[in-house]
């Protein structure tokens, strides 16, 4: 790759080579090439670089297996757009951070744990597939929606936005939700019969009432935070941290949080327990 990139050893890199040429590289090495959050701006491919993928591959867009959907993008909003019905969903974290790690992940049979058996489930082959997604709400995504450069302001209204309402300005970048609703070629969102399914998790950092010590004493008694989202039962998580706190996490885990979507950040209403 130091034959597309003027500095190899920066973190976040730019590369002067079209995805249509890069695929063959990665599987000349026998790798998979895979969108990486797919829809979201500044840089991805729905998000402000095509409305459609195979015109980017061409006849190679077979060989795309999957895509990922990114922390505003969920399999209803991704599957208004018919050709991704042959493509596989997955749900992963950027590795920024190591608290965010498994904010989304994916549940997997495979036969064993090697790349090779990866590569099959993602292709769907010899009964080897991703079983689940576990991901945000769209909403908490800090690009779910449309924000105006001029106002500073998320706008939240009828989509598609395309202009602020506020300052009438076409400053602004587009939000995923508002993004999808422009490009889609589906009236109403309808996942072929093999698609997994989505298992909606509020990341424990976004629960209101727990701060990092209180998280730190949940992990250090029950292990991982996935345990503590889908698992443990009330009692248990109430004998640690409390009958609030237990109450608002399985609330979580019931979708019984109202949630509300802002720009890079998100308002909690609606539930009493979070008064």
């Amino acid at each position: 790759m130091s034959n597309h990139i003027s500095n190899i050893t920066l973190s976040s890199q730019r590369a002067d080579i079209s995805a249509y040429d890069l695929i063959d590289i990665v599987e000349k090495y026998n790798g998979i090439l895979i969108p990486a959050h797919a829809f979201t701006p500044h840089k991805s491919f729905y998000g402000n670089c095509t409305d459609r993928l195979e015109k980017i591959f061409k006849e190679k867009f077979d060989r795309v297996s999957a895509i990922e959907l990114g922390l505003s993008a969920d399999t209803y909003l991704a599957d208004k757009i018919s050709e991704l019905e042959t493509k596989t969903f997955i749900t992963n974290s950027d590795a920024h951070s190591l608290p965010k790690i498994a904010r989304e992940y994916n549940k997997i049979l495979l036969e064993d744990i090697s790349f090779k058996e990866l590569v099959k489930a993602l292709k769907n082959e010899d009964g080897r597939k991703i079983l689940s997604n576990y991901g945000l709400d769209p909403k908490l995504g800090k690009y779910h929606r449309t924000f105006c450069e001029v106002c500073g302001k998320n706008i939240a209204g009828e989509a598609p936005v395309t202009t602020c309402p506020d300052c009438d300005s076409r400053n602004i970048t587009m939000g995923v939700f508002d993004r999808i609703e422009i490009i889609k070629d589906k009236k109403e969102s309808k996942s072929p019969a093999n698609r997994p399914q989505y298992v909606y998790q509020i990341p424990l950092t976004f629960i209101p009432g727990l701060g990092g010590k209180t998280i730190d004493k949940l992990l250090e008694h029950f292990g991982t935070e996935m345990d503590i989202l889908h698992k443990l039962s009330r009692d248990d998580i109430e004998a640690v941290v409390g009958e609030k706190i237990a109450n608002n996490i399985v609330a979580a885990r019931e979708g019984k949080l109202s949630i509300k979507s802002r720009w890079r950040w998100c308002i909690w209403k609606g539930d009493s327990r979070l008064k």
